[in-house]
């Protein structure tokens, strides 16, 4: 039991170690309505197309830091990174803050969080 029970926490212990936060799909969408946050999408492109949150672009995860600047995001505005299930995109949150955006998250549990909470996906 102890060892199952870490095992589920490590990531989250990952996450307040390395400052890397991760909202809940409400408080994400709270920040897509009132603060415009910007969405940035990093699974596969075939992930995508079959479906996303309104608004997201897509930039696979080993191409974003090469593509983050031309995405030409307000740095003050908040940016929210979606991956399958919340992984991929928290290992790459602290990446995105030290190019100068100040307000970064996952979204936490991904898409498939997203879905159970859900909240509508376009394509």
């Amino acid at each position: 039991m102890l060892v199952s029970g870490s095992i589920l926490l490590t990531p989250h212990l990952q996450a307040l170690i390395q400052g890397k936060a991760g909202v809940s799909p409400a408080i994400a969408t709270q920040l897509i309505n009132r603060n415009k946050a910007n969405i940035i999408d990093i699974r596969q492109i075939q992930d995508f197309q079959s479906g996303h949150i309104a608004r997201a672009r897509h930039v696979a995860a080993e191409d974003l830091m090469a593509n983050l600047a031309g995405l030409k995001l307000d740095k003050a505005s908040p940016v929210i990174l979606v991956c399958d299930n919340g992984s991929k995109s928290s290992s790459v949150v602290g990446r995105v803050q030290k190019e100068g955006f100040a307000d970064v998250v996952c979204l936490e549990g991904g898409i498939k969080g997203w879905n159970l909470a859900g909240l509508p996906l376009v394509k």
